[in-house]
This record gives structure tokens, C-alpha cells and sequence, in this order.
């Protein structure tokens, strides 16, 4: 089922603007996490760049596919609700289209455990998909996922107490659809 997010035939996705935004935001050479990284087209981007990155995603076939794109990048298998993050660690946690996938009352205590591994002057950078949406899929490329969307509102209230820089809905940022873009910092 995984396998169908590889179709790019190896090639070099451009990155979208909000990622693009989110480097720019990060210290040269600092270390970023990739969080859900999909076949890891975002993290072999972010290593081009010139940072650390890490990556945490819960499909094995992704994270086989990451390892083969950035040999040089720690890799770990596991669903986001068992995984522990160090505190005060990263520079940039990136977060694209990751989260959707975990219902509401679970999004609080995620954005808590990154702000946590945030350095104090870190980034986060994070997709959610705009709308009012939620169950599990029955005719996506992974029949059976759970897919969250939200409002803009409902994403301002999930980041009260965090400084956000940027909160926007958008179309045809390297993503189908209507999605709401994030940059906050702890």
C-alpha cells in the first residue's frame, strides 16, 4: 500500500514554499526533525540544505524508502504516540501532513511533546488539512487511515501560548487541496 507514494521515479520534488520558509527560519547546520516523512523527499531536501536531520515515521515501507534516500539520517520506526522525544534538542521540527492523522483530543499532547524538544529558539513547520473531515478512509491510496481536517480557528485555539508567525490556509503548495500552514515557534 505504501508503495504508491514512491511514483515519483526518484526524482527531485521541489520543496513547497512553507518548507522553503521553515529553513529559513533554522540556524545553518542546525538539526531538524522530520516528523512523518513520508518516503522522505522532505528530509533528502533539508540534508541538501546543509542540516541535521532525523526522521520518525510509523509505515515501515516509508521508513525503508527514507533510508534509501538519506543513508546518513537516523531513521526510527514508530507510531507518534509511543515515541519520546530529548527535550530542548531540535532547531526545526517539520511536521507535513503528519498530524492529520491522529484524532483532535490526541493534538494537544503532540504539539506539547514537540514544543518540549524544541530548542527555545526553535521552528515548527506543520501542515494540517483544512476542513471539517474526520474518520478513516475507505478510498485513499492507504484505505484504512485516519484523517483529521480542521478549521482555521480550531488550529489558532491548538496553538494558544506559542509565538505563531505564520498561520494561513492554502492551495497548491506541494500538496493537493486546501491545507493550514503553520510556523511557530515554542
Amino acid at each position: 500500500k505504501a508503495k504508491a507514494a514512491s511514483g515519483n521515479g526518484g526524482k527531485v520534488r521541489k520543496p513547497s514554499r512553507l518548507l522553503e520558509r521553515f529553513a529559513e527560519s533554522m540556524p545553518a547546520g542546525g538539526i531538524a526533525l522530520d516528523y512523518g516523512f513520508g518516503i522522505g523527499t522532505d528530509m533528502a531536501w533539508m540534508r541538501r540544505q546543509g542540516f541535521r536531520v532525523e526522521g520518525i515515521d510509523g509505515v515501515g515501507e516509508f521508513v525503508r524508502q527514507a533510508q534509501q534516500c538519506c543513508p546518513d539520517s537516523p531513521v526510527i520506526h514508530g507510531r507518534f504516540e509511543s515515541i519520546r522525544l530529548p527535550q530542548g534538542r531540535y532547531d526545526g521540527i517539520w511536521c507535513n501532513a503528519a498530524l492529520i492523522h491522529v484524532p483532535p483530543e490526541v493534538l494537544p499532547p503532540q504539539l506539547e511533546k514537540l514544543r518540549s524538544a524544541l530548542k527555545a529558539s526553535g521552528i515548527l513547520g506543520m501542515t494540517l488539512a483544512w476542513g471539517s473531515r474526520q474518520g478513516f478512509t475507505r478510498r485513499d491510496w492507504i484505505p484504512g487511515r485516519y484523517l483529521a481536517g480542521y478549521t482555521r480557528q480550531e488550529v489558532a485555539r491548538f496553538f494558544r501560548g506559542w509565538n505563531v508567525k505564520e498561520l494561513k490556509v492554502v492551495s497548491r503548495d506541494g500538496r493537493k487541496g486546501r491545507w493550514i500552514q503553520v510556523l511557530a515557534v515554542p
